[in-house]
């Protein structure tokens, strides 16, 4: 399983995102809209998910 986190300061490449798949995990940190690039991440994440990624928002 692999784990990625998206934030506003720091994400992954779009690339290694879009490979995700079966029992992998993308965490997204509410700020993540603040990143000028946002809207290619959650492209990235659409992805993903149809490659069966789970995507789960971080709190705290």
């Amino acid at each position: 399983m692999r784990a990625l986190v998206i934030s506003a300061d720091s994400a992954p490449p779009m690339g290694d995102i879009r490979t995700l798949g079966p029992d992998d995990r993308i965490l997204i940190e509410p700020p993540m809209r603040e990143r000028p690039d946002w809207c290619r991440y959650v492209d990235a994440v659409r992805h993903a998910v149809a490659r069966g990624a789970e995507v789960r928002w971080r709190r705290g």
